[in-house]
């Protein structure tokens, strides 16, 4: 299979750029239709192509290959923390979570253990997918067949992350869900906007999460990742410059 642009994050700016390049062109194609010489008029200046090159995969690049063999890993330990919530937890915790995306129209009264039934649904699709037969049957109990299916996907992880006509929504599905099972896990939990620019972008759009021991870059364009530490490093000229407040 040629390598592609990887469909993952690392190529964000690419796509941007790119995107904003084709646009230019379609304005400079339309300036060019008014344009008529020897009137004093002065000619469209065509757009500059953007000074970015494209990371490639297979479809999926070596690092976005690596962050969703991990996601894949934690989708077990999610819906483990999950199911372990009491029964009877507070619905507004839920709700603020988000449901995952095609869920039922009429959940049951525990949405925690749709989500889990659906994931698992999911799960026995893509094994389904990959072996080239029917879904099979459920086995065990909602975390015993999440266990086993997630094992298998991850064992087989190689083919199943290079398939050509399966990797890019295998990979894409597997990040959504983990967005989605992390949401719920950690449902409660607090995101504090950090008052320094990022060093990346130098936007003020960084944010750490209470338990994690990295402060983040929200900025789609950027997605700067650090540790704590390193963001206790930031120089403090950029914050006098900046006129930002000290954490």
């Amino acid at each position: 299979m040629p390598e592609v642009p990887c469909a993952g994050p690392c190529n964000s700016r690419y796509r941007r750029l790119t995107a904003e390049y084709e646009a230019a062109c379609a304005k400079y194609e339309q300036a060019l239709t008014v344009y008529t010489p020897g009137t004093g008029q002065e000619p469209p200046e065509p757009p500059e192509s953007p000074d970015i090159q494209p990371w490639l995969g297979n479809p999926w690049c070596p690092k976005c290959q690596a962050t969703i063999h991990q996601e894949l890993g934690e989708l077990d330990d999610l819906a483990a923390i999950i199911a372990a919530r009491p029964p009877l937890a507070s619905s507004t915790a839920d709700e603020s979570a988000g449901r995952v995306s095609g869920t039922r129209d009429h959940p049951s009264p525990s949405s925690r253990m749709d989500d889990l039934e659906e994931l698992n649904g999911w799960l026995r699709n893509w094994e389904s997918a990959y072996r080239g037969d029917d879904p099979r049957p459920r086995r065990g109990y909602l975390a015993k067949e999440s266990t086993t299916i997630i094992a298998w996907l991850v064992s087989h992880f190689e083919p199943c992350i290079t398939h050509p006509d399966l990797a890019t929504d295998f990979g894409s599905e597997t990040r959504r869900w983990h967005r989605e099972l992390l949401g719920r896990a950690r449902a409660g939990t607090i995101d504090k906007h950090q008052k320094r620019p990022c060093p990346r972008c130098k936007l003020y759009t960084l944010w750490a999460r209470d338990g994690e021991d990295y402060v983040r870059c929200i900025n789609t364009d950027c997605n700067r990742r650090m540790t704590r530490e390193e963001f206790k490093e930031l120089p403090s000229v950029v914050l006098v410059a900046l006129g930002s407040l000290s954490v």
